[in-house]
């Protein structure tokens, strides 16, 4: 028996793996965890909750609901179910992976990009209105990133001693 002998579905459309997190910009990688999360029910958004606190946001509950405005967006204006994978996956689905380009694309004004993007993830109707609040979101996030050190990447490990 071949492989062409036997029925293999394709993953739904959004849920083929497209990449890894540590191989991910920090905020990218970020953005997926924190979607994860928040996609998790009401323990995974009391868990963003706290990784939004220990991270040094300023108000914790205006960026949750920020980005909980953007979810439900996100959700409510979806071209199709957005296919996700589990917190402890390494993998990156394609939906996750366009999210993450979206919200850090609109973060850095590139706005035609992040329409661009977002006509990928939700109905025509939706793409300004998201990419505004993505920019908002975004810029949020970034600030909490940028002196925070990188944990999803693992550190190089130096094979020479200093002596």
């Amino acid at each position: 028996m071949s492989v062409h002998d036997r029925h293999i579905s394709p993953p739904p459309a959004g849920g083929a793996a497209v990449g890894h997190l540590e191989e991910m910009p920090r905020i990218e990688a970020a953005i997926v965890c924190y979607l994860r999360m928040w996609c998790s029910g009401e323990d995974g958004r009391s868990e963003l909750a706290l990784a939004f606190y220990d991270a040094g946001a300023a108000d914790v509950a205006e960026l949750m609901d920020q980005f909980s405005r953007l979810m439900r967006g996100l959700i409510d204006a979806a071209r199709r179910p957005l296919q996700r994978r589990h917190m402890g996956c390494a993998l990156v689905s394609g939906d996750e992976s366009a999210f993450a380009h979206f919200v850090a694309a609109a973060a850095v004004g590139e706005r035609e990009d992040a329409m661009l993007l977002a006509s990928h993830l939700v109905l025509p109707q939706a793409w300004l209105p998201m990419t505004m609040l993505a920019e908002e979101v975004g810029l949020d996030l970034a600030r909490l990133h940028a002196a925070a050190p990188n944990y999803t990447h693992q550190p190089q490990q130096n094979p020479r001693k200093l002596n």
